[in-house]
């Protein structure tokens, strides 16, 4: 459980990277620009998906928020668990 729980917070935390990441890639796959300045046109099967792009690409900056949280949040999961394993040593 204690992996699953570590393995969680690690997603919450580079979620927003991995998002930001693969719009940049799907981008420069299809020849397209993706960067913060603003959508460019991007066609993929027919659609303009330039927006899309764009609001993927600067979701990455929700890391600035994520990050800070699932630090704490793992701080306080070991701690947790720590308290855990010392009660049951003492009992």
């Amino acid at each position: 459980m204690f992996v699953v729980i570590q393995g969680a917070i690690l997603l919450f935390a580079i979620a927003p990277v991995a998002v930001a990441i693969t719009a940049g890639q799907l981008g420069a796959t299809l020849g397209c620009t993706v960067d913060e300045s603003g959508p460019h046109p991007c066609e993929l099967w027919g659609m303009d998906i330039g927006n899309a792009l764009y609001s993927a690409g600067v979701f990455g900056w929700l890391t600035l928020a994520t990050m800070p949280v699932a630090a704490g949040l793992w701080l306080a999961h070991i701690v947790y668990v720590l308290v855990r394993l010392m009660r049951t040593r003492t009992e």
